[in-house]
Formats: structure tokens, sequence, C-alpha cells
């Protein structure tokens, strides 16, 4: 697996990138969101005893496709070697020159701010 690494100069080149993810993910994020609701407006827990209604078939269609896209989009940012920081989803974590998120770099998606790791300050 190659480990990926950046210094400022690169991580600057990548923000771009990493804005558009983002993005991504907190418009799926929100369309599951919504998705979800709708399936329990539809009845979509009652529905294993009985036929499902179509528009339960149609959104739980669309929900399962926006968890896929989401999965998908979640490895892009992987495959750049960052990850998303499981307290706060739209901060990413980004590898130090050293290829070790501890020694890297935290991007804010709500706040569009780059800032060193606050893992490395620790």
């Amino acid at each position: 697996m190659k480990r990926h690494s950046y210094d400022t100069t690169s991580v600057q080149r990548l923000l771009p990138l990493l804005r558009s993810i983002s993005m991504e993910l907190r418009e799926r994020s929100d369309a599951i969101e919504n998705l979800d609701q709708r399936v329990l407006e539809l009845g979509g827990r009652n529905a294993k005893r009985r036929k499902k209604s179509d528009a339960l078939l149609d959104v739980e269609a669309d929900l399962a496709n926006q968890r896929r896209e989401l999965r998908h989009t979640q490895g892009e940012l992987t495959k750049l070697g960052c990850v998303q920081d499981q307290d706060h989803p739209l901060r990413i974590l980004i590898p130090g020159s050293d290829g070790e998120i501890e020694h890297g770099f935290t991007w804010d998606g709500l706040a569009d701010t780059l800032k060193p790791n606050e893992l490395a300050a620790a």
C-alpha cells in the first residue's frame, strides 16, 4: 500500500479536491438522513410484515444508492491517505511529510481552515 505524505505546499494543492469531497460527503449524508426519515414516514419498519408500497421501494432504492456513493466518496479520501475525523465528520485529517496523520494537518470543512494536526500538538 502506498503511503501518502503531504508538506505545506502539496497540502495547499490538495485543498480544492478536499473541498469537493467534503461537499459531496455533506450532501450525501444529508440525503441519507432525509431518506431515512422518509422510510419511517412510509412505514418502512413495519413493511416487512406486509407488501411494501412502490413509493417505499423507490425511497429504499434511493437510500441504498446514496449509502453506496457515500462509501465511494469516503474511499476517495482513503486513496489520498486522508481520513475523516470520527468526532467531526466534516474535518479531514491529512498525513504529514512523514506519512503520519499525527504529524500532518487538519482541514475543517465547515470553517475552511487548515492547521497543523491537533494530535501533533498533544
